[in-house]
C-alpha cells in the first residue's frame, strides 16, 4: 500500500542528527527538504506556494522572522540554543537535552505515525550520544564516519527501519576511514594558527574540505584552546568552544548562524574572502571582542 504524504520536513542533510531526523520522517511519509541551517527561512519561503503541512527539525526560524513565517509552519522541532525564543509557543518544541532526531522521533510516535522498535531506538540513541557528544558515542561516531563517506543516499537506505548491523565491507571501509581521519586531524591540528588573548586560548582552522571537524576541535581542546573557529572552503564557519565562550551566542551575533553553547555555525558575508587572512583577522576580532588584552 502506498505510503500516506504527510507533508514535507525541512532538516539539515549534512550533520548525522538531521540525516536521521530525514529518516524518521521519510518513513512517516514525510518529504525532506534539505538546507544548511542559515537557510532555513529563504527554504521555508519557497515552499509556500506548496500545499501541505511543513515541519521542522534539527533546525529553526531566526526569532526575527517567526511572527511572520509561523503560519506556515506545522510543528518546529529543534535543540539549538538560538531556538530558545520559541520555546514557549504551541507550535514548538525546543529541547536542548534531547538531539534534533530524537524529538522528530518522539513527535512521530505521538501521533502515532511509527510505532516503538528496538532497532528505532537504538539508532536515535546511537546518534544522540554522538551529536551531543556523551559519554558511551562511539557507536554515534562510526555511524557519522560511514555517513559523510557514503552519502544519505546510503543512510536512508540502509537505516530506513532503524538501526541494523553494518556487512563486512562496511567495517572494512570503517577502519580506513578511522586511520583517514587520524591523519586529517594531525594535519590540521599542526596546520591551525593560534592566538593567545588574555586568558584565552584561540585557535583557527582553515580546511580545504569537508571533514571530522569534531574530532580536530576535540585535539585541539585537549591542549587547552578555548575556541576552535573553522572557515570552511564554501564561507560557512562553525566554532567548537570550552565553557568560557558561547558559541551559539558568537555565531548569532558575528555570522547569522546559531546552535550549541558549545557548538554553532554561520556564514561569512558573500562578499568576503575565504582565505588565511581572513581567518586571522576574524580570530583577531573575536579576541578583541572577549574585552581583554592580548598578550
Amino acid at each position: 500500500m502506498e505510503q500516506q504524504k504527510r507533508g514535507f520536513l525541512i532538516t539539515h542533510q549534512h550533520c548525522l542528527d538531521g540525516a536521521t531526523a530525514a529518516v524518521v520522517g521519510i518513513s512517516c511519509g514525510l518529504t525532506p527538504v534539505f538546507c544548511e541551517p542559515d537557510r532555513v527561512v529563504p527554504t521555508l519561503e519557497s515552499l509556500l506556494p506548496e500545499p501541505g503541512a511543513v515541519y521542522l527539525a534539527d533546525v529553526s526560524v531566526p526569532a526575527q522572522h517567526w511572527e511572520r513565517l509561523r503560519q506556515c509552519v506545522t510543528h518546529l522541532l529543534d535543540h539549538h540554543q538560538s531556538a530558545l525564543p520559541l520555546q514557549d509557543d504551541i507550535k514548538t518544541t525546543i529541547d536542548m537535552s534531547r538531539s534534533g532526531c530524537h524529538l522528530m522521533y518522539a513527535y512521530a510516535l505521538d501521533q502515532g505515525w511509527l510505532q516503538p522498535t528496538i532497532a528505532w531506538q537504538r539508532l536515535v540513541h546511537a546518534v544522540e550520544r554522538y551529536d551531543l557528544w556523551l559519554p558511551d558515542h562511539i557507536e554515534g561516531q562510526n555511524l557519522n564516519r560511514l555517513f559523510h563517506a557514503k552519502g544519505f543516499t546510503w543512510f536512508q537506505q540502509r537505516f530506513s527501519s532503524g538501526w541494523t548491523p553494518y556487512t563486512p565491507s562496511e567495517g572494512e571501509e570503517l577502519a580506513v576511514l578511522i586511520r583517514e581521519e587520524q591523519d586529517f586531524v594531525l594535519h590540521h591540528v599542526q596546520q591551525a594558527e593560534l592566538l593567545y588573548v588574555g586568558s584565552y586560548r584561540l585557535a583557527g582552522v582553515l580546511l580545504e574540505a569537508e571533514g571530522p571537524v569534531n574530532e580536530v576541535a576535540h585535539a585541539l581542546q585537549s591542549q587547552g584552546v578555548d575556541l576552535v573557529l573553522f572557515l570552511k572552503p564554501d564561507g560557512r564557519v562553525s566554532a567548537r568552544t570550552s565553557q568560557k565562550v558561547d558559541a551559539a551566542r558568537l555565531m548569532e551575533t558575528r555570522f547569522a548562524g546559531g546552535g550549541h553553547a558549545r557548538a554553532a555555525g554561520g556564514r561569512l558575508p558573500s562578499d568576503t574572502m575565504v582565505s588565511a587572512d581572513t581567518l586571522h583577522a576574524l580570530l583577531e576580532d573575536i579576541g578583541q571582542s572577549l574585552g581583554v588584552t592580548a598578550l
